[in-house]
């Protein structure tokens, strides 16, 4: 694979609070406990005082935590149970679900799907799950050399179908029953929007081979290069979606 898969893609609010999430998430910082002072986080991250502020605002939103006027932020919950269960509601009540609550779900996919990946490196059971993502991958190198020129509308349909049951299989090994199971409920809703992205050819083959590295890099357990492969795929058709007149 040539050059750094994480090159270009986050702005540094983006990775401050990625990174914070992943630590809250994995009880690095447990519920009650203080995070850094927003001025050892700067300096940390060799960020402004305002990227972290705008990270904090992200982690808040999510009930991670809660920010103090001339405190430390300290940590709410090592969940993201009450966010999801949140939007799951706001999602039902709502006909035709608004961008913004696509885009948090989005969100939601990403700390899932992250985590799922992050841990299934680790699991020393994990190549059940991991040939099910070999046999989805094949599928889609298969279906690729199709797709070129954009005339067959049913290989893309095959081809899309197979990419969501990558990171379906994905998700639904994070141990987390509730954020699996609110996920399920509210994917159609979110692929719908998804299926609307325009692809090019040259994304889609680049798109499957940083999915051969993803299946490579769990097999071996190289847990930073998978958490980093699927943080980009991720942010690429998040990035993707905004752009959407939806």
């Amino acid at each position: 694979m040539n050059g750094n898969p994480m090159s270009g893609q986050e702005t540094k609010s983006t990775t401050i609070a990625n990174k914070l999430e992943e630590e809250i998430l994995s009880k690095k910082y447990q519920a009650g406990e203080n995070l850094p002072s927003q001025h050892e986080l700067a300096t940390q991250f060799n960020a402004s005082s305002r990227s972290v502020r705008e990270a904090f605002k992200n982690l808040e939103a999510k009930g991670l935590i809660k920010v103090r006027q001339g405190k430390k932020a300290i940590v709410q919950s090592n969940s993201l149970d009450q966010f999801v269960e949140s939007l799951s509601a706001s999602m039902m009540n709502q006909h035709t679900p608004d961008k913004k609550l696509l885009t948090d779900l989005m969100q939601v996919r990403t700390t899932i799907e992250v985590s799922a990946t992050r841990e299934l490196s680790r699991d020393p059971n994990r190549m059940l799950i991991v040939r099910s993502l070999d046999r989805a991958c094949t599928r889609m190198e298969h279906l690729l050399p199709g797709l070129e020129g954009g005339k067959d509308p049913e290989l893309l349909k095959q081809f899309k179908s197979t990419e969501f049951d990558f990171h379906a299989a994905l998700i639904k090994s994070n141990d987390n029953i509730i954020l699996s199971s609110i996920y399920e409920n509210l994917a159609p809703q979110l692929y719908s929007a998804l299926d609307r992205l325009p692809e090019t050819y040259s994304e889609q083959r680049k798109k499957v081979n940083e999915y051969r590295y993803l299946v490579d890099a769990l097999e071996n357990g190289q847990t930073d290069l998978a958490v980093a492969l699927t943080l980009v795929n991720l942010t690429n058709i998040k990035d993707k979606f905004e752009t959407l007149d939806l």
